[in-house]
């Protein structure tokens, strides 16, 4: 059912983009979902009239009993006449396996290379802080570094941290990124999550 979301979406906008990702492992938020094995990713982002848009994202994965995970996202994104790009919306995560659902809402603000978020999830009381700082270096290569914060009621509170390289050429883009994570189940910072990615937008 994700995936049929997904491919329908662009019957609705004005503006279609996609893209399609091979990962060798899935990290996200500082946690692998695919267990440290290799995952597949789609994604089509519908753009409308005054920046509003909506985007079907699906990935594989080995996470809590789940296989599967679609993530809808809806919301409004420009950019002020200062240079200030904002992005405010809500998104449904969905698993394959129920238990694991949740909604969030969300504010995402970008001034130059400089990124940040606040994430929301109302029912569980669980708050994601996200600051990133993302900059080319010419010859299609891009820097990225990221920082986020997980507290609330329902999940134990953690930072985590990451470092990539992108390189892009004729719609592709491959990067490599490590992620580390102080997270107390976990076996601590000085064991970086190495994850390769190859992606194909169009």
């Amino acid at each position: 059912m994700a995936l049929a979301t997904l491919f329908a979406l662009p019957a609705y906008g004005e503006g279609v983009s996609g893209r399609v990702s091979l990962l060798s492992n899935y990290v996200w938020r500082g946690i692998s979902e695919s267990n440290g094995n290799p995952a597949l990713q789609g994604s089509v982002t519908a753009v409308g009239p005054v920046g509003l848009y909506a985007r079907g994202f699906v990935s594989s994965l080995d996470y809590q009993g789940a296989h599967e995970r679609g993530d809808f996202t809806g919301g409004i994104r420009d950019m002020t006449p200062v240079g200030l790009g904002f992005n405010v919306g809500a998104t449904a995560y969905r698993f394959d396996a129920s238990s694991l659902n949740f909604e969030e809402t969300f504010l995402r603000l970008r001034f130059g290379p400089f990124l940040g978020g606040v994430y929301h999830d109302w029912q569980h009381g669980n708050t994601y802080l996200e600051a990133g700082y993302r900059v080319g270096l010419g010859s299609g290569l891009r820097l990225l570094l990221h920082a986020g914060h997980t507290s609330g009621r329902t999940v134990a509170s953690y930072d985590d941290y990451g470092v990539g390289v992108t390189k892009s050429w004729s719609g592709f883009t491959a990067g490599v990124f490590v992620t580390a994570t102080d997270h107390h189940v976990l076996s601590g910072m000085h064991n970086a999550t190495v994850a390769l990615v190859l992606t194909q937008a169009w």
